[in-house]
């Protein structure tokens, strides 16, 4: 009789101030008056409680020096702004992702879930070159956290990053969907050769591919043989109709044998009717994916991709990003993981009632509170 394979040791969970003691010091041993890893959760703490420059941090660790001295021991009182500007354009950003990456991965579980990847840049973070940096990220789509971020290269864009992003996940059983600019032959070989599978939108930087998919989908010869669904949503005064055709009929794509575990491509045509002025606007995307044909799953997770979109407005309206002018260093890097990082904070915790602008009110006024989320977290 077969001896049946032993259980999986259960996932350990580490807190986010042990996360943060991992983060290696780059400054010298025994001559520093703030161990980074306090610098790190007064930030953060500051950040929930809408805090959005150094000078902020400052004045937070002051007014609430006696909060933070419940799980910071604070020997040499708090850090002044000038010290978090110098700690955090010299940080390390890889180390700094390392060590998120494995507080993240004790919360989540990849396979089985979507990862959204997509790109956003810091538009007063220019610097000298008058280049504005990009920070490309990767979105857990069931727990809404980001797993990891890499900044792409100043040189270039969010395509060069892409790869290594993914190099730092775990992609067995997940599904990752990436907008046009990543769709490229070497991301969709990377996501299958570690397990995963893709959906990838097309548009004009695969020209050809887009342009042959669009006129293949359009035919309406064609249409009456593809799978299709569709999904009705009401609100906020508008009707909202989503109708996905997917197919898995692509071998008269010349290029098939190129796009590695290619299985099926689909079009999603989104209808919206807005009751006040009685218009309706249509609009048609094209995808790619390495899944069996299913319309509706297709439905699910092309709207899915939506949410990393929505986290980039919560980043702007929010914590106010696109108006930091940080920039010196490794700053901008920095300080985008420490703003993703409280999202992360706010996002786990389940105590508090509302979206992250109610939530970051009721930290602010109910320091118990604010601590019970930090603490759990």
């Amino acid at each position: 009789m077969r001896t049946p394979p032993p259980p999986a040791a259960p996932k350990r969970r580490i807190t986010l101030v042990d996360a943060l003691k991992r983060v290696p010091d780059f400054r010298v041993p025994g001559r520093t008056k703030y161990p980074l890893y306090e610098m790190l959760c007064i930030v953060v703490c500051s950040m929930i409680c809408n805090g959005t420059s150094y000078a902020d941090h400052e004045l937070f660790g002051r007014a609430k020096a006696d909060f933070l001295k419940r799980f910071l021991p604070l020997k040499n009182g708090t850090p002044s702004h000038d010290q978090f500007r110098y700690v955090l354009m010299n940080l390390d950003p890889r180390r700094f992702n390392a060590a998120l990456l494995d507080w993240a991965m004790g919360i989540v579980e990849l396979a089985g879930d979507t990862l959204a990847i997509d790109g956003k840049t810091l538009r007063r973070a220019f610097g000298e070159n008058g280049r504005k940096p990009c920070i490309v990220s990767a979105l857990s789509g069931k727990h809404q956290i980001v797993i990891a971020q890499v900044k792409a290269d100043e040189k270039s864009n969010e395509i060069t990053a892409v790869p290594d992003l993914l190099e730092l996940l775990l992609l067995e059983g997940c599904i990752v969907s990436i907008d046009a600019a990543g769709c490229q032959k070497g991301h969709v070989e990377t996501i299958v050769e570690r397990k995963g599978d893709y959906v990838i939108s097309l548009k004009g930087n695969q020209s050809t591919m887009h342009e042959e998919i669009r006129a293949f989908m359009l035919d309406p010869a064609l249409q009456g043989s593809f799978a299709a669904a569709r999904t009705v949503d009401c609100a906020r005064g508008k009707v909202e109709t989503r109708t996905c055709w997917q197919t898995a009929d692509l071998d008269w794509f010349a290029d098939k044998a190129e796009w590695k575990g290619l299985k099926s491509a689909c079009m999603v045509k989104n209808e919206i009717f807005r009751k006040k002025t009685g218009k309706t606007t249509t609009e048609l995307r094209f995808f790619i994916s390495s899944l069996p044909v299913d319309p509706k799953r297709m439905l699910g997770l092309v709207r899915s991709h939506w949410r990393i979109e929505a986290m980039h407005w919560v980043l702007d309206m929010e914590f106010d990003e696109d108006h930091s002018r940080a920039r010196g260093g490794h700053s901008a890097e920095n300080l985008a993981m420490l703003r993703h990082l409280a999202i992360n904070v706010l996002r786990v915790d389940k105590s508090v009632f509302g979206g992250i602008n109610r939530k970051r009110k009721e930290l602010t006024w109910n320091e118990e509170k604010l601590y019970q989320v930090v603490m759990s977290a």
